[in-house]
Order: structure tokens, then C-alpha cells, then sequence
């Protein structure tokens, strides 16, 4: 391997916020020039499970759904010699490794390097040490086979090792969402891993990342109060990493906002404690970090710090809740509220004989009572929306739970718009594990 001389700037685009995310601006971030990185963060606590889901009914699937169409939308930036990382994998990185490896045939750009990163999945691991679910007060064995998966959240060390192999594409599952930039940041500044205070900046910057567009404007808007320019047209950040300080911006011409309330609402998103923010890379201190408004779109950033790493890593551990139905019927006019309380009542009443095999039940007034309770008072609405949702071990008893808002079209008066639907029930939850237990694994291969 020839020897590299650290840069001494690093430019790195947000290619996608989470699994489902738009792809409209991947392409013009790739064809800018602009950056010699894209981050694609794919996954959450959901998201993860759903790809569970898909991996159960199906093994060949599981990762994620998008890489046939980015692809073509990164050919001329691959064929330069961009490089992507991102945790297309989710439920399971070898298929997210092989879809990418024939995609890329077809585009006829072969020798293509593609690093996997294997190890997240935990599951024989929680199993062999029988370890404690808190949120739910068992252990794994007193679930048994209910538990489906068991993915660890896993740093940047396997990207980073990856890159040293001149991988050009770099997947895996379960990978953090600011580690999917603290590696290639790492890496091409020639910041070691244990370096906690830089660690701590590459990780300042993964957080104004990861989630696209909110750094960009799109979870800064609430009109009339605070609005930005062109919202449907939201361009994804881009970090500007240099010993000390991270430059956040966009490309010229897309729509949304770069300054510094933009910044500080990203800045302390599910952060909980500032001064402790636990990741797998480095316990990251926020709280003296400065924000330095520099016009025309362009934000710096100093003053993060770091210290060493948890010494155990957080687990996304997936429960089979068996199934859940949903079914909704909507109200309208004088007194909807009145009718629709009484289909809550109806419905209440019809499904008592099945109460020993439903383990939760939920009936909301969406406009009334969904978000708050009784806590917020006002005027009759106009229209008001009964949304039942269950969980049950019964698929039958799912169904006929969903089946009884299809039946309030017998009343009361004027139900209307009835939509049901019964999907497995993946809960999750967390567990904890000593990073010692989570060896992680790197294979890179040519397309």
C-alpha cells in the first residue's frame, strides 16, 4: 500500500438522512465537484426493524431498497474516483455488498473496491450471555425465540480500516449515524482513532451530517414564525473538515438555510446531555462548541471536545410482538366529536370478548386527542379522525380487531374514509454489551 500524506481539508456531503429519503439532490451533490465524500446515513430504530421484517419473509433481503436506483445517479462521481459510505446494509450487509457489485456491472464500472463491514449483527452473543433487557425487565432467554435480531451500534474503526484498503465503497448494518463520518474524516486528516479531542470534532461534524436537510432548514421551519427560502427544494449540507473547525454549507442555488439557528437546532437534536454525548467513538463533549455565523450560506464550528469511549456498546435488540392492525374512520361536521366518542365506545364494547389475547389498544381522536390527552382545550373541530391500533399474538384476533372500524360504516351517522391494515409487530428495545463481545469484521471486494 503506497504511504498517504494527510489532507489538510476534507469535503464530505449528507447523501441521505435515513431509508427512505430522496435521492433528487444526490445526484447535483455528486456532479458538483464539491465533495470527495458522500455519507449516507440509512437506518433508524424503525427503519432497522422493518428491514428485519423483509429480512424474515425474505433472507436475499433486508438491506436497503435504494441502491438500484442511486447507482446510476453516482456513475460519473464513482467513475472519478468519489467514494461512498453509508449502512445500506441494515438487516444484512452481504445482500446490500452483492446489489451494489451487480449495479455496478451494469453500469460498466468494474475494479470497483467495496469494503463490508460485518460484526453488528449481536443476536447468538445476547443469547450465549443471556443478557438483561431493561426496558422490558427480562432477560433474553425468558424470551427466547421472540427475539428476532440483535444489532450493536457499531464506530468508525471498521470504515477506517476499510479505507486503508482502498475500499471506494464502504457498507455495513447497524453503523452509527455520526461514525459514517468519523471515519473518512479520520482517515483522510490522519486523525488516530484515540485522539479524543479530534475524534470529537469528526464526530461535531458527523452530528450536523447525518440527518441532511435539518442542517439545512427543513427542521428549522415553523411559519410564519421561522421560514427559509425555496423549501421544496432543500439542498443537503456539506462539512468542510480542517484541524479545529468543521464549515457547514450547500450547493449554490438549492433552496433551504445555512446560518446559525439552522446550526444550533441540529446542534442539540437528541443529544440529551451536551457535555456527554455517547458514541461509539468517543464520549463527544458539545458544550463549549461555538457557532460562527460567516454569511452566504456557510457556517463554522469549533469547540468540541472528547474523551474516551463508552466501554460498552449500545444494542437494538428486535421482539416479535407478534401483530399489529390499525383501521381509522373519519367524522365530520356538527357533532362528529360526539359520534366518533361513540365508535370508540362501540368499538370498546366489541372487542371485550377478546381482551386475554390483546396485549395493547390504543383509540385516538386524531384533532382531538391523539398528541396531548385532554391537556389542550379549544373550539369543536370540523372533522375529526378515529384511529384504532392493537397488538396481538393472534393474527386473527389483529384482523378482527382492524375489521371492527370497517363496520362503524353501520353507524354512528356519517363514518367515512375506513383504511385497516395488519403488519408484523417488531418491538425494539435495547440491551448493552462490553465492546470486547462485538468483534468486528472488514471484507473488501472487486466489482
Amino acid at each position: 500500500m503506497v504511504a498517504r500524506q494527510p489532507a489538510a481539508v476534507l469535503s464530505i456531503g449528507s447523501g441521505s438522512a435515513y431509508a427512505d429519503d430522496r435521492l433528487d439532490a444526490v445526484a447535483a451533490m455528486a456532479d458538483s465537484g464539491r465533495v470527495t465524500y458522500l455519507g449516507f446515513d440509512c437506518l433508524a430504530e424503525r427503519t432497522l426493524a422493518l428491514a428485519q421484517i423483509r429480512r424474515m419473509a425474505d433472507p436475499a433481503a433486508g438491506h436497503d431498497r435504494r441502491i438500484g436506483a442511486l447507482l446510476p445517479l453516482l456513475h460519473r462521481y464513482l467513475a472519478a474516483g468519489g467514494r461512498v459510505v453509508g449502512n445500506f446494509g441494515a438487516a444484512n450487509p452481504g445482500a446490500a455488498r452483492d446489489e451494489f457489485a451487480r449495479g455496478l456491472a451494469r453500469l460498466g464500472l468494474s475494479g470497483v473496491r467495496i469494503g463490508t463491514i460485518h460484526g453488528d449483527d449481536v443476536r447468538h452473543v445476547l443469547a450465549e450471555h443471556d443478557v438483561e433487557l431493561p426496558e422490558l425487565g427480562v432477560t433474553v432467554k425468558e424470551l427466547g425465540d421472540r427475539v428476532v435480531s440483535a444489532n450493536a451500534y457499531i464506530g468508525a474503526d471498521g470504515i477506517v480500516d476499510c479505507l486503508r484498503q482502498d475500499a471506494q465503497i464502504i457498507l455495513g448494518g447497524r453503523l452509527a449515524d455520526p461514525s459514517l463520518f468519523v471515519g473518512p474524516i479520520c482517515h483522510e486528516l490522519g486523525w488516530a482513532l484515540d485522539d479524543w479531542d479530534r475524534v470529537g470534532l469528526a464526530t461535531l461534524a458527523g452530528h450536523l451530517l447525518e440527518c441532511g436537510v435539518h442542517s439545512t432548514g427543513g427542521n428549522f421551519e415553523d411559519p410564519p414564525y421561522r421560514v427559509v427560502p425555496d423549501p421544496h427544494n432543500l439542498g443537503f449540507p456539506i462539512g468542510e473538515i480542517t484541524d479545529g473547525a468543521v464549515t457547514i454549507t450547500k450547493l449554490p442555488g438549492t433552496g433551504g438555510l445555512v446560518d446559525a439557528m439552522t446550526m444550533k437546532t441540529q446542534l442539540y437534536y437528541e443529544i440529551h446531555d451536551p457535555a456527554t454525548y455517547l458514541t461509539p467513538d468517543v464520549t463527544a463533549d458539545f458544550s463549549a462548541v461555538d457557532v460562527d455565523d460567516l454569511g452566504g450560506d456557510r457556517v463554522r464550528v469549533t469547540g468540541a471536545r472528547g474523551r474516551a469511549r463508552p466501554d460498552t456498546l449500545k444494542v437494538l435488540v428486535g421482539v416479535d410482538q407478534g401483530w399489529r392492525a390499525v383501521g381509522e374512520m373519519s367524522y365530520g361536521g356538527p357533532g362528529c366529536v360526539a359520534r366518533a366518542r361513540r365508535a370508540e365506545e362501540i368499538v370498546r364494547r366489541r372487542l371485550e370478548p377478546y381482551a386475554a389475547d390483546i396485549d395493547e389498544l390504543r383509540i385516538d381522536l386524531q384533532g382531538v386527542d391523539s398528541l396531548y390527552g385532554d391537556q389542550l382545550r379549544g373550539g369543536a373541530p370540523s372533522e375529526v379522525r378515529l384511529r384504532l391500533a392493537v397488538r396481538s399474538r393472534s393474527r386473527e384476533v389483529a384482523a378482527t380487531a382492524a375489521h371492527e372500524t370497517e363496520l362503524l360504516y353501520f353507524g354512528p351517522a356519517g363514518g367515512g374514509g375506513n383504511t385497516t391494515s395488519i403488519v408484523p409487530a417488531i418491538g425494539v428495545t435495547p440491551a448493552y454489551l462490553p465492546r470486547e463481545l462485538v468483534p468486528i469484521e472488514v471484507e473488501v471486494s472487486e466489482s
